[in-house]
């Protein structure tokens, strides 16, 4: 014998969950408004990961001019001259083999 208490807490489960349609209208909203946000993170993050690659393909090219420029007993200030141009140069390259699209994101898509 089961109690009628406890039949009902398990009958609970079974019934259907009706919305009502305001409900249905304010999650959708909140939906929404947060596939915006995440698009937008995205996107932000898209740019940053761009940027680093750049950064990073002008700090190795600086890095090896400067070590072929101080393998060759020149003045430090050569050096650290090479290591600048070989930077800004290999970021202009990185920038016109790669541009950046009108919404900041790269042509990755």
């Amino acid at each position: 014998m089961v109690p009628d208490i406890l039949r009902r807490r398990i009958e609970i489960p079974r019934r259907p969950i009706v919305q009502h349609a305001r409900i249905t209208r304010g999650t959708r909203y909140e939906a929404g408004r947060q596939v915006i946000r995440l698009e937008r993170r995205i996107s932000d993050i898209e740019r940053l990961v761009e940027f680093l690659t750049d950064m990073m393909f002008g700090l190795v090219s600086a890095f090896f001019a400067i070590v072929a420029v101080a393998s060759a007993d020149v003045s430090w200030q050569d050096t650290i001259c090479a290591g600048v141009l070989a930077f800004l140069i290999s970021m202009w390259m990185a920038n016109f083999l790669f541009p950046m699209r009108r919404d900041g994101v790269g042509n990755s898509a």
